[in-house]
Parts: structure tokens; C-alpha cells; sequence
């Protein structure tokens, strides 16, 4: 309300909440976007392709079947596969629903485990513990500022973690597709200096996405699970 009574010339949200609290207040103030993963089904655009609205930016949809790819190969007899997230992230259910889909085509069973919050994150961890043969965690704001109490249960029983971004494999996590959010706001700024410019309409403007990834392990959980990675995939270790 601030900012719509203070008229800015653009306002720039981080994150699905941000942008709709944002988008609710004004339908006449650029809104440009940044860490959305769904844009659409936040029902803060049209379609992707083209916004219709005041909003635009990039997306943090990661590459899930490029991680799946990754998964099977390095374990290619894995069956079980637990996801944890939060149930109250729309961001995190939309990639939940993705990897079930694009599980299905590797013959893997998903088992779920939802958390409200951080305080749920090791009894969660723990209920997936000898049921699956790994975790998946999308890039969930609630998992990923509590990693170590994830990797704390995770560790302990040689449960390897996949994860949505690189920041959670910094904290512990395994190995990650990597989303690099500093490229994301590039995306966002670039986009919002043509709108200030007279140059681009939000309402015409793409929603962009990151087109490159790194492929990134945490070298401790490596060394802890005595995994080998194979010799094709190209990577990054981080500590």
C-alpha cells in the first residue's frame, strides 16, 4: 500500500508471497518478479508466454527432470524416492506435482512428507528414513533455511538429499541442478530497465527463465555416503 501511494515508477517482489501481496494492491505499477517458480499458478499472469498483466520477470522453476536424470544414474536401482516441503509454499507444490509426473516415467515411487515448519523438519526427515532410497526437496524457502536440521537426520542414516538449488548442497544436501538466484535478479533487473525505459510492457513481456545450469555435490556428503559420481557428469564440488 506504501509503495502504490508513493507511486513508484516499478516495484520489484522476490518470491511468490511478495508478488502477490504486491500484484493484489495495484494493476497499474510495473511489477517485476523474481524467485516466482509459477507464475501462472500464483495468478499473477496469463500465461507465461504472455503476461497480460502489470506483472512480469523470471522464474525459479528448476530443471526437475534434468535432476531425476541425474538421480538414476548415479543411483540406478533406487526405487523409493521421499519429497519433503512445505504444504503452505504454492511454489513448492507445484515442483512437487511436476516430479511425481516425471517420476513416473523412471518407474520411481514418491512418497511425500510435508512440514509446516522448521520445528517439523526432523521428525519429517525421520518418517522417510528406511523407506525411501533418497530426498528430494524442491527450492522450498522453509526447508532451506533449516538445512542443517535436515542433513542432521539425513547424515547419520547415509540418506542422500537432492535438492532444488545450490544453496541447500552448501548446507549439506548432496547435490543440486543448481538455480543461481544472482542470475535470476540479473534477468529481472535487465527486464526492469527496459520497462523504465519506455522500451517493453510487463504485459508483453515473457516470463524469463535461467538457462544454464551447474551441477553441484557437497563434498562431505560425497565422502559420507562413498559415493562415486560418474565420470561424464560434469560438476562442481562444494564444501
Amino acid at each position: 500500500q506504501r509503495f502504490v501511494g508513493d507511486d513508484c515508477d516499478l516495484v520489484l517482489a522476490i518470491g511468490t508471497g511478495a508478488a502477490q501481496s504486491i500484484a493484489s494492491q495495484t494493476s497499474e505499477i510495473p511489477v517485476l518478479i523474481t524467485a516466482v517458480t509459477d507464475p501462472v499458478d500464483a495468478g499473477l499472469v496469463q500465461s507465461s508466454e504472455a503476461p497480460g498483466t502489470n506483472v512480469t520477470g523470471s522464474s525459479d522453476m528448476a530443471p526437475i527432470n534434468s535432476l531425476l536424470e541425474l538421480i538414476v544414474k548415479i543411483y540406478p536401482n533406487a526405487k523409493n524416492v521421499g519429497v519433503m516441503y512445505s504444504s503452505s509454499e504454492i511454489n513448492s507444490e507445484r515442483q512437487v506435482q511436476i516430479f511425481k509426473e516425471e517420476a513416473k516415467k523412471y518407474n520411481l515411487s514418491v512418497r511425500e512428507a510435508t512440514v509446516s515448519n522448521v520445528n517439523d523438519i526432523q521428525q519429517a526427515a525421520q518418517s522417510l528414513v528406511g523407506k525411501v532410497d533418497l530426498i528430494y526437496t524442491p527450492t522450498d524457502n522453509t526447508i532451506a533455511s533449516a538445512v542443517p536440521a535436515l542433513i542432521k537426520i539425513t547424515e547419520k542414516a547415509k540418506l542422500p538429499v537432492f535438492a532444488g538449488e545450490g544453496g541447500e548442497v552448501k548446507g549439506g544436501a548432496t547435490a543440486a541442478i543448481a538455480i543461481d538466484y544472482y542470475e535470476l535478479g540479473k534477468i529481472a533487473g535487465t527486464m526492469a530497465a527496459e520497462i523504465l525505459e519506455g522500451k517493453a510492457k510487463p504485459e508483453t513481456m515473457p516470463i524469463q527463465y535461467q538457462k544454464n545450469f551447474k551441477t553441484v555435490f557437497n563434498e562431505a556428503s560425497v565422502k559420507n555416503l562413498g559415493l562415486t559420481i560418474p565420470a561424464d557428469v560434469k560438476h562442481e564440488l562444494v564444501k
